[in-house]
C-alpha cells in the first residue's frame, strides 16, 4: 500500500504536465501513488499522461469536465495512501520533498502539515521564496497547534499547494471541495482548519507554484454570483461547528472572508466592478447587522467598508479618487 497519495488533475495542461509528472517520479522516497485525472481535454495532456503509465505506482483515471474540486473529491475516493497531497498539474514538486512530508507525519502524525512554496512567475520566469508557514512557524516551530490556540492568525491564508493531508481526517469530517469552476478550495480549506485538531508546520520549500499572468483577473459574471455563495457555504461551515458561539474566532472567520471580499474586488474588470460592488454591499450589511460589528475596527479594511455599506457605486469611486489625489499631494507637496 503507498504511503503518499499525489492528487493531480488535468485539464488542457499539455505545456505543463510532463513537468509536474516527472517531479513526482524523481522522488528519492518510491512509496508513493500518483493519481491523474483527466477532467475532459481536449488537447494531447492525455497522450502525455500515457506516457508514463507503464509506471505501476501512477493511476490514470477520465471523466467529463466539472472542474477542478470536483476532480478531486473523485479522486480522493480512488486513493489508498495514508497522506494526501493536492498537486495542480501546472505545479511541481522540489527534490526529496515527499520524503520529508512522510518524515514529518510520522514525526507528529498530524491532520494538516503546512509547508513553504516557491512562486514561479511564468511571464518573467522568476522564482521566489514564498514563506507560506511564517506567522505560524515563527509562533508554533515544532509545536503541534489548532485553531483552538491559533485562532487570530489560522485563517490568515488559503493556499492549497502548500499542505498536506491525512486522509482519515478528511473522510472522517467529509472535508471536500466544491463543484464550482472558481475559488472551489474555500470550503475545503475553512472546513479543514475548524476540524483539525492537530496541524503542525515543516519548514522546508516543497512545491513549486506557477503563477499565470490570466490569473490575476476575472470576468465572468457568474463568479462574482460564486464569490457571494462561497460566503454563505463557508458561513454555514462555521455555524454547523463547535466553534461558533466563540467570538474570537468567529471574528478571525469574518475577517478571512471580508479580506477575500476585498481582493476580487480589488481585480475585478471595470465591466463587471459595479455589479461586484453591489454584491459586496449586501453582504457587508448582512455582517453588520448579524454580528457584533466591533471585530472589524481592528481591520485595516474598516473605512473602506463602511464607505461601501453607506455610499452608492458612484460616490464610492469618487471618494476612492479623492482619497488617491490627497495622498499624492501629501507625497509631493
Amino acid at each position: 500500500m503507498p504511503e503518499i497519495s499525489i492528487i493531480t488533475p488535468f485539464y488542457n495542461s499539455e505545456k505543463y504536465l510532463e513537468q509536474c509528472i516527472k517531479s513526482v517520479l524523481e522522488q528519492n522516497f518510491e512509496n508513493f501513488e500518483l493519481i491523474l485525472i483527466n477532467d475532459g481535454s481536449n488537447d494531447n495532456s492525455f497522450k502525455i499522461a500515457q506516457k508514463f503509465e507503464q509506471d505501476k505506482r501512477i493511476k490514470i483515471f477520465s471523466k467529463e469536465n466539472e472542474g477542478q474540486g470536483t476532480a478531486r473529491n473523485y479522486a480522493l475516493k480512488k486513493a489508498q495512501g495514508e497522506i494526501i497531497l493536492y498537486l495542480d498539474s501546472d505545479d511541481w514538486l522540489e527534490e526529496n520533498a515527499l520524503f520529508k512530508i512522510y518524515q514529518k507525519y510520522r514525526q507528529d502524525n498530524p491532520d494538516i502539515i503546512f509547508f513553504n512554496a516557491y512562486k514561479f512567475f511564468e511571464e518573467t520566469k522568476i522564482k521566489n521564496e514564498y514563506r507560506y508557514i511564517d506567522s505560524y512557524f515563527l509562533r508554533y516551530k515544532e509545536n503541534i497547534f489548532s485553531i483552538k490556540n491559533a485562532f487570530d492568525i489560522i485563517f490568515n491564508t488559503g493556499g492549497l499547494p502548500f499542505r498536506a493531508y491525512k486522509k482519515d481526517f478528511l473522510i472522517k469530517n467529509n472535508i471536500k471541495y466544491s463543484n464550482t469552476r472558481f475559488i472551489e478550495d474555500s470550503e475545503f480549506y475553512i472546513k479543514a482548519l475548524l476540524y483539525a485538531d492537530k496541524i503542525t508546520c515543516l519548514n522546508e520549500y516543497i512545491v513549486n507554484y506557477r503563477v499565470h499572468k490570466n490569473s490575476t483577473t476575472f470576468t465572468q459574471n457568474n463568479r462574482i454570483k460564486t464569490i457571494k455563495d462561497t460566503f454563505f457555504v463557508c458561513e454555514n461551515i462555521l455555524k454547523n461547528s463547535k466553534y461558533y458561539t466563540n467570538k474570537e474566532i468567529t471574528n478571525s472567520f469574518l475577517n478571512n472572508r471580508l479580506r477575500q471580499l476585498f481582493y476580487y474586488f480589488s481585480i475585478c474588470d471595470k465591466k463587471n466592478r459595479k455589479k461586484y460592488f453591489y454584491m459586496f454591499k449586501s453582504i457587508a450589511k448582512y455582517i453588520k447587522t448579524t454580528y457584533t460589528f466591533d471585530f472589524i475596527q481592528k481591520n485595516t479594511q474598516f473605512l473602506k467598508l463602511n464607505d461601501i455599506i453607506n455610499c452608492t457605486y458612484e460616490s464610492y469611486e469618487l471618494r476612492k479618487r479623492l482619497s488617491l489625489i490627497k495622498l499624492f499631494l501629501k507625497h509631493y507637496f
